[in-house]
């Protein structure tokens, strides 16, 4: 009769098993997305859930009993002696934003929450620690601040258009006069004439800043030596005076589609930053050569310089908006405008760098295809020279 009784209590009256709630919390962590992890007052991992596994790739059998240092970068593992400190002062960290590193060695930015785990004493063993890949929400992060970097720069460039039209106006006519009573066949002259085709490229985008008018010139079919040649007459008396020799070397025979204002803008942001790199002299080489890709025939355009090269961490970010390695000198708008103007005419755009003694400098690669891209197809004829 008493085992009858005891068989009857053990089975509960719906039928189904007992309810443990320890089997059921542990079905919530390691179903969980977020990295849910316990470590004692060394650091040593003693627990590590499902979640875990996905955001920093390491199973539990590879992280349990080693030190939690294995997920933060050598540069920020001063972090965990400060979080630890403060658990053992029974201290909560909240939403604590940093980065740390997948087993792949890839950076991964999380947001943290770590609480200290007591006895039964209320002593202080160790501590939980929630962890949750932002990388994603950083990153639409990132996008919306330049987006609106962006947009504030536009209202500025535009005020600032406005502001210098007239004056580019008198300049053009001053320069014009000034060219008209030179001799046509002297220095002065040839100088005066590249001077007002710079002052009306100003103009021109002074002008497409304001919105005046969209950009509606005709493509030129010529040669991007020449393009190369004005960029360097330009800045000739600058590089004179900074102590730059010049290397030009151009075997570009075919004659190429372009739009000319794009071409000279990108070229003068490119040789312009060159020199920038070389304050206290040095080389500066430059050519164009046409080449044949597997992507098709088109003209290769080098240009290096011999300054102090870019740090590796910073060399892929050179392309994006704002960045600069000049400080305040620079805007972080040149390259970027460079490689949009660049991609806009079915080209590609590269640079590579070294900062190592005697061998430092920087070599920037632009590749332009003699095909015309799809969406400039339907351009009007190009005007012959």
């Amino acid at each position: 009769m008493m085992d009858q009784q005891l068989t009857r209590k053990s089975v509960p009256p719906n039928g189904l098993p007992a309810f443990d709630p320890r089997v059921h919390l542990a079905a919530i962590v390691d179903s969980a997305d977020d990295a849910i992890i316990s470590k004692n007052l060394h650091g040593v991992v003693t627990s590590w859930n499902e979640g875990a596994r996905k955001i920093f790739g390491y199973t539990a059998d590879e992280m349990i009993g080693h030190s939690i240092l294995k997920l933060i970068p050598k540069e920020l593992q001063h972090e965990e002696d400060e979080i630890l400190n403060k658990i053992r002062a029974g201290e909560r960290i909240d939403h604590y934003e940093t980065t740390r590193q997948k087993k792949s060695g890839e950076a991964v930015e999380v947001s943290v929450t770590i609480s200290p785990i007591k006895d039964s004493s209320g002593a202080v063993i160790g501590a939980s620690k929630i962890a949750r890949d932002i990388s994603d929400r950083k990153r639409v992060a990132s996008l919306v601040l330049q987006a609106e970097k962006l947009a504030a720069t536009g209202r500025m460039a535009a005020s600032i258009a406005h502001e210098i039209n007239n004056p580019l106006e008198s300049l053009m006519n001053i320069i014009y006069l000034a060219r008209i009573y030179s001799q046509n066949d002297s220095k002065v002259h040839q100088l005066l004439l590249t001077a007002e085709g710079e002052v009306e490229r100003v103009a021109h985008i002074a002008r497409q800043t304001l919105g005046y008018y969209k950009d509606t010139s005709i493509p030129d079919e010529l040669h991007i030596h020449d393009l190369l040649e004005n960029v360097l007459t330009v800045y000739n008396s600058k590089m004179l005076a900074a102590g730059i020799s010049v290397d030009s070397r151009f075997d570009d025979s075919r004659k190429i589609v372009v739009s000319k204002g794009e071409m000279l803008q990108a070229f003068s942001n490119i040789i312009a930053n060159a020199i920038d790199a070389m304050p206290h002299g040095g080389r500066l080489a430059v050519s164009a050569v046409g080449v044949s890709q597997p992507s098709g025939d088109g003209i290769e355009i080098v240009v290096q310089d011999s300054g102090g090269g870019i740090e590796q961490e910073n060399l892929a970010k050179i392309f994006e908006p704002f960045f600069t390695t000049k400080g305040s000198l620079g805007t972080g708008i040149g390259l970027w405008v460079t490689r949009q103007l660049i991609e806009k005419r079915g080209g590609t755009i590269d640079m590579t760098s070294s900062t190592a003694p005697r061998m430092s400098g920087s070599t920037l690669t632009i590749f332009i295809p003699y095909a015309l891209p799809v969406a400039l197809t339907e351009i009007p004829e190009p005007q012959l020279r």
